[in-house]
């Protein structure tokens, strides 16, 4: 006869321990699935920069590559790792299962702006192009994009993609308009959206999503509390700050004829106000967006003097000059020549107080000289710029991390 005295204690003893190991069981199950889904948030949790509206964008929201259907694909406790879309795609929620492959959306719903694939992956570099009308800013850019998608691959060993439809087109725009030897046309918004590339280094230390700005000229000559729009600002890594030789007093008057006359002949076009008036309109603006407080900034400034090839001016401050500095000190490099060049003649030239000021306020400062067109502008030859990827490359390597 079994001996239940002994039988029932023990079956009770079973059923409480399996009892414990099930609820140890569902404890650890649990804690488990709590801990992935809050490191499934966090891994989840990055923010980028929308180059539309200028904010702090949260990576929330993402289009559907197979219906369009824009979808919230924040991890949540009943939905981790993937989000059925209604068209019955499933959407990854996760970096590591594919959610960078897809469109991001700006989350501000007065935006919603395509924000495209990778975003989140890189860290951003801002750079707003600063300068008065006909400085060059858009000639700039234009060349820089140029440069990005021609000589950025066998020169640095990287490789530039376009994120944004926008871009891609604006790249196209490029590319044939220096085949052509066309001039770009200067820029009217005062507030664009930014030009997003995503720069990829073959040793991947300094990928970077890079958001150039190309606001129009005129927008400094309205009232100071208007650059408060400039959102950009507040993400700022750099600025390039441009020069047109030529609006300089000095130089003016001693190109005065050859001016008139190219001017004739071309769109040649000259700043004819003073530097200073922008410099310190571009200053106020920093105070706007309170990034000046004790006259200090945490990014840097490149001083870019354009149109270089202009007349001889290529053997005062180009590309001659700099050869002739090294061939003076041969330990010095190129880079350091240019600046100790550009430098000394924008004080020669009545400039100083450009340049103090800009020290002043920001971290580093740098002298370039640049050709966009790489020679006076001339209807059908093609364009070939010289030195314009200095100064971004440049402001690309001071990058310090952004303030919180």
């Amino acid at each position: 006869m079994p001996d239940y005295d002994v039988l029932i204690p023990l079956g009770v003893l079973i059923l409480v321990g399996t009892c414990v190991i099930v609820v140890i069981c569902l404890i650890i199950y649990w804690t488990n699935q709590l801990i992935r889904v809050q490191n499934a948030i966090a891994s989840a949790n990055r923010h980028t920069i929308c180059p539309a509206c200028h904010r702090f964008v949260k990576l929330q929201f993402y289009q559907c590559d197979q219906c369009g259907e824009i979808l919230d694909l924040t991890p949540t406790e009943h939905e981790i790792d993937f989000k059925t879309c209604p068209c019955g795609r499933k959407m990854p929620k996760l970096p590591g299962h594919g959610r960078n492959e897809c469109v991001a959306i700006c989350s501000h719903a007065d935006c919603r702006s395509l924000l495209g694939r990778d975003a989140g992956e890189y860290p951003e570099t801002v750079i707003p192009i600063i300068g008065g009308p006909s400085t060059g800013k858009t000639a700039f850019l234009t060349a820089w994009t140029v440069y990005a998608q021609i000589r950025l691959s066998y020169e640095q060993k990287a490789t530039a993609e376009f994120p944004f439809p926008s871009g891609k087109e604006y790249a196209k725009h490029c590319m044939t308009l220096f085949s052509k030897g066309l001039e770009p046309q200067k820029t009217s918004n005062r507030t664009p959206d930014a030009l997003g590339m995503d720069i990829t280094f073959k040793n991947k230390k300094r990928n970077t999503r890079l958001y150039l700005y190309d606001p129009a000229g005129e927008v400094f000559d309205y009232n100071p509390n208007s650059l408060q729009g400039f959102r950009y600002y507040d993400f700022m890594d750099g600025a390039v700050f441009l020069i047109d030789p030529f609006s300089i007093p000095l130089l003016r008057k001693k190109y005065d004829q050859q001016l008139q006359i190219f001017e004739k002949e071309s769109s040649f076009q000259v700043f004819s106000n003073r530097t200073g008036d922008y410099s310190e309109k571009f200053i106020r603006g920093l105070y706007a967006h309170d990034l000046a407080k004790d006259e200090y900034h945490y990014a840097s400034c490149a001083v870019v003097i354009t149109k270089a090839d202009a007349f001889d001016l290529d053997s005062i401050i180009g590309d001659q000059a700099a050869k002739r500095r090294i061939a003076d000190n041969p330990r010095i490099i190129y880079e350091d020549a240019l600046h100790d060049i550009c430098f000394e003649q924008l004080h020669e030239w009545g400039i100083g107080h450009v340049l103090k000021q800009l020290q002043l306020h920001f971290k580093e400062l740098r002298c370039f000289s640049v050709s966009a067109f790489g020679h006076m502008p001339k209807s059908g030859v093609p364009f070939a710029p010289q030195r314009i990827e200095m100064p971004v490359l440049w402001l690309m390597q001071q990058k310090q991390r952004r303030r919180k």
